[in-house]
C-alpha cells in the first residue's frame, strides 16, 4: 500500500514538471482526490469569506441570546463562523413596513443599533465594526470578523435624511432600497404593475439614491421590481450590488433576475450575491413550497397594503400587539424546518448559479450570501456558519481556480465595498 501511494505521488509530481501550464490543476484534483467532497480545508488554508447577508443580529434582539452560546442559532453562532472562515459580512436589521406605518421605525432602528453594539462589546477578541475597506483588512490580520452595518429596507429612515446621515455616524454602511412592499421610494419585487416589472425608482427615491452616493453607504438592490432596479442602476454614480438573490433563467421567481440585469449590474461594475436560498436556486422547492406568493410584513403576514398596516387601536398598546403577532416565531421556523429539510437542493445547484454568472458577466461580479436569519432552511452542504468553505470546496471541484474561488467568496464584495466607501462624505 504504502508502495502504490509513493509512486502515485511520484507521478503527479512527475505531471507537474513535465506540464507547467497544468500542474495547479494537477495539483488541485490530486488534493481534493484525499479529501471528501465537502470537507473543510485547515485553518491555514480556508478562504477568507465575505457574507453579503445575513441576520443574526436581528434574530438574537427578537429571541433574545448571546451570538457566542452554542445553541444561539442552528444556523449563525460566532464559533460556527470562525470555523467556517467568515471573514466580513452585512449585519442586517429587520425593521419592516409595519414599524413604517406606524412611525416607530426609527426607534426600532435605534433598539436594533444598540443591540448590535451590546452584542459585539462582548466579544471584542473574535469581532468589531467596520465602516471601510481598510477596517475590514485590519481586523482581518488580527484574526477578526468585520461586522458592516446594514439595513434592509429604506422604511427605517421614515424618509427622513437626517435620521439617515445619524445612522452612518453610528456605522450604516449598506441599505437596500425597498423590501417586501411598494413604497415612496419605489416597487418592491411583487408588484403588479407594467407587466410586472413596476413603475420605477420614485422621484425621492432618486434623492435618496444621491444622499447615498454622497454618505459612501452601499446601495443594495434586492427585493426590487425591475423597473427599480434598472433606475436605480442608472441613477447611482457609484457600483451597486444586490446582496440575496439568484438567476431567472434557472428559476423564474420574483427577486431572481434576468441575464440582462444581470450584465447591467455588472457593467456598472457591482456585484450579485447569490444566497444560500432554496426557492432562489431550485424551480422545484420554489414551486413546492412558495409558487411566487408575497410574503407581506413580518408582523402582519401576508398583508401587501400599508394602509392596512395601520394600527388603530390604543397606540399604547401597540408593542403588546408585536409581541403577540411575533411571539410564535421561533416554533414556526423550527416547524418548517423540520417539514423542508428533506425538500432541500444540493450544493450543485448553488454552484450552478455561480456558473452561469460567471459564463454571462466573468467571475469579478459574483459573490455568496446566506440570509441565516432570514429563513428557516438553506442548502445541502451549506446549512450553518460552519460550512462555509464546504462552497469553496465545491467551486474547486467545478474546475475554478483558486485565484478565482477567493473572488467569489468575498474579494469581489470588498472591492465593490472599499470603491463606495471611499467616496464617503460628511
Amino acid at each position: 500500500m504504502k508502495t502504490r501511494l509513493l509512486l502515485g505521488i511520484v507521478l503527479v509530481v512527475g505531471l507537474c514538471l513535465t506540464l507547467p501550464s497544468q500542474s495547479q490543476r494537477v495539483l488541485s484534483l490530486f488534493s481534493a482526490g484525499l479529501q471528501p467532497v465537502y470537507a473543510q480545508g485547515s485553518a491555514d488554508t480556508k478562504f477568507w469569506v465575505f457574507d453579503g447577508h445575513l441576520h443574526p443580529w436581528a434574530s438574537g434582539y427578537r429571541r433574545g441570546g448571546n451570538w457566542g452560546d452554542p445553541d444561539f442559532s442552528p444556523q449563525f453562532t460566532l464559533p460556527k463562523a470562525i470555523e467556517g472562515g467568515l471573514g466580513a459580512a452585512f449585519f442586517n436589521t429587520s425593521v419592516d413596513e409595519f414599524h413604517e406605518a406606524n412611525h416607530i421605525a426609527v426607534k426600532e432602528i435605534l433598539d436594533q443599533f444598540d443591540h448590535l453594539y451590546g452584542q459585539i462589546a462582548l466579544y471584542p477578541d473574535q469581532i468589531a465594526v467596520a465602516t471601510n475597506a481598510g477596517e475590514v483588512r485590519a481586523l482581518r490580520k488580527e484574526g477578526k470578523i468585520a461586522a458592516i452595518v446594514a439595513i434592509e429596507g429604506a422604511m427605517a429612515i421614515e424618509r427622513n435624511f437626517g435620521v439617515l446621515r445619524m445612522l452612518h455616524r453610528l456605522g450604516l454602511r449598506e441599505m437596500n432600497l425597498v423590501h417586501n412592499m411598494e413604497h415612496y421610494t419605489g416597487d418592491g419585487m411583487y408588484s403588479t404593475k407594467n407587466n410586472g416589472k413596476g413603475s420605477g425608482l420614485t422621484a425621492y427615491g432618486r434623492e435618496l439614491v444621491t444622499e447615498l452616493n454622497r454618505l459612501g453607504i452601499l446601495i443594495d438592490l434586492s427585493h426590487m421590481a425591475e423597473q427599480t432596479i434598472w433606475d436605480s442602476i442608472a441613477a447611482s454614480t457609484q457600483p451597486v450590488v444586490t446582496t440575496h438573490s439568484g438567476v431567472r433563467a434557472l428559476n423564474d421567481r420574483p427577486g431572481n433576475w434576468s441575464d440582462e440585469m444581470i450584465q447591467g449590474l455588472a457593467n456598472k461594475g457591482g456585484v450579485i450575491c447569490v444566497c444560500f436560498l432554496p426557492q432562489q436556486v431550485s424551480q422545484e422547492y420554489d414551486g413546492k413550497f412558495h409558487g411566487g406568493r408575497p410574503r407581506g410584513s413580518g408582523i402582519m403576514r401576508g398583508v401587501m397594503d400599508m394602509e392596512l398596516l395601520v394600527y388603530r387601536e390604543d397606540p399604547t398598546t401597540i408593542y403588546d400587539f408585536i409581541r403577540e403577532r411575533t411571539s410564535g416565531g421561533e416554533e414556526r421556523r423550527v416547524r418548517i424546518s423540520r417539514e423542508r429539510r428533506k425538500d432541500m437542493p444540493p450544493l450543485s445547484k448553488l454552484i450552478d448559479s455561480i456558473d452561469h454568472i460567471v459564463r454571462l458577466v466573468g467571475v469579478d461580479h459574483v459573490g455568496i450570501s446566506s440570509d441565516w436569519g432570514g429563513y428557516a432552511v438553506n442548502i445541502q452542504g451549506i446549512e450553518n456558519a460552519g460550512e462555509y468553505q464546504n462552497v469553496a470546496q465545491a467551486l474547486l471541484q467545478r474546475g475554478y481556480s483558486r485565484e478565482d474561488v477567493a473572488k467569489i467568496m468575498g474579494e469581489n464584495v470588498l472591492r465593490v465595498f472599499e470603491e463606495v466607501t471611499s467616496t464617503t462624505q460628511n
